[in-house]
């Protein structure tokens, strides 16, 4: 711990200015911030609390006045966030390279999907539910490249985690840390190499977020046989599956639909991350298309937080209790450990939610779950194994 904080304090003072400047900026709004003292990774906060919620009764396609914006890394939010730089990630090596060991990256049809933490060293991975598809096989990269197919064993909708299971013994687990950390101390997200892959503060403490409606993303027309697309809102599940604006939605999963109303009543039951299938009608063709759900937090949807590094992940709204912290992350990256300046895993990492928000479950939340869904699962084996009939000894 003393060579991270030394590391990080003999930083020059210029140096210092531009990160310090960088990181109150992404957390203030944006508003020139000049600073002549010495970064302190122990003490350092700049980052405002803020309200989180949803506003419910709003039709489910069509958030009234608001936007969901999402520009591509290569805004000025990505290149302001000093917090990136290879000599930044470098002073948290000390702290993230044991973590690294117990961390792996999940794949589907070749991409990376989500990263996600060794609960158990008898194969068992904790990750983001919603990021996994159904119906389709996962891989499990391990630290030292060894892959793996993964068996997804469980779901816990109510916090998003899933259970995996591989075919591996002796694998290093993460060691959990139930205490919080306070507002403005450092994280760090590991990965599997020896560096994290962001830095962070944690910047409101817990809170609880209500969950919002699951939305394709599109502002609609009647049509004369099914639904118009009149926007389709950038970043959003229906701009993730090419659809455009004219575009006429005339079914859902097979199923005909005649209007606005009826699109809605067959996408309101849905929840984020889930996949439909949708039937399109664009100019002289007809075409299937499959897009995700999701579900729009108020932030995103504000007009003052239309500005996103990124894309955001399906599911970030619907938990009880999460741990705010400044992290940025892609959805892909969630799943995975968030670490404290000790090495210890305080939470794992649930959600990219805004512009300055990622959300972890913390450990109190999650490590009760996941070690009951292991006993669970290891009762429900030894129950299906055939039973060895038993001869007195003679």
């Amino acid at each position: 711990m003393k060579k991270i904080y030394s590391d990080c304090v003999s930083l020059s003072v210029v140096g210092l200015s531009l990160i310090a400047g960088a990181l109150l900026a992404s957390s203030v709004g944006f508003q020139r911030v000049e600073t002549q003292q010495p970064l302190d990774l122990r003490s350092y906060s700049g980052v405002e609390a803020h309200e989180l919620g949803a506003t419910p009764g709003k039709y489910v396609q069509e958030p009234a006045r608001r936007s969901s914006f999402r520009p591509p890394l290569g805004s000025s939010i990505a290149s302001a966030n000093e917090r990136s730089s290879l000599f930044m990630l470098r002073a948290f090596q000390e702290v993230v390279a044991p973590v690294s060991h117990s961390t792996v990256r999940l794949f589907a049809n070749g991409q990376q999907v989500a990263l996600g933490a060794v609960v158990d060293s008898e194969g068992w991975i904790a990750t983001k539910s919603t990021q996994l598809p159904m119906d389709i096989a996962v891989t499990c990269r391990t630290y030292d490249g060894n892959e793996f197919v993964g068996e997804v064993v469980n779901r816990v909708s109510g916090i998003d985690i899933a259970l995996v299971k591989i075919d591996a013994i002796n694998l290093p687990s993460i060691q959990w840390n139930r205490d919080l950390p306070a507002r403005g101390k450092w994280l760090a997200t590991a990965d599997l190499s020896s560096l994290p892959i962001a830095v962070g503060v944690a910047s409101a403490g817990v809170q609880r977020v209500r969950a919002s409606a699951a939305v394709l993303g599109v502002y609609l027309d009647e049509a004369p046989s099914g639904a118009s697309i009149r926007q389709v809102l950038p970043g959003s599940g229906a701009a993730e599956a090419g659809l455009k604006a004219n575009d006429v939605i005339f079914a859902v999963e097979g199923e005909q639909i005649r209007s606005q109303r009826e699109f809605r009543t067959a996408v309101s039951g849905g929840y984020a991350g889930q996949p439909i299938r949708l039937s399109v009608s664009r100019q002289d063709r007809e075409f299937d298309v499959t897009a995700r759900l999701m579900d729009l937090s108020d932030e995103l949807l504000d007009e003052t937080e239309m500005e996103v590094s990124g894309q955001i992940s399906p599911r970030a709204t619907g938990f009880a209790r999460v741990l705010v912290h400044d992290t940025v992350l892609q959805p892909n990256q969630c799943g995975g450990p968030l670490v404290n300046l000790d090495g210890q895993v305080v939470g794992i990492n649930i959600a990219r939610a805004g512009r300055v928000s990622s959300y972890a479950l913390p450990s109190d939340v999650v490590q009760p779950v996941v070690e009951g869904l292991i006993e669970q699962a290891r009762l429900v084996s030894l129950s299906n194994k055939p039973q060895t009939s038993l001869r007195p000894v003679r």
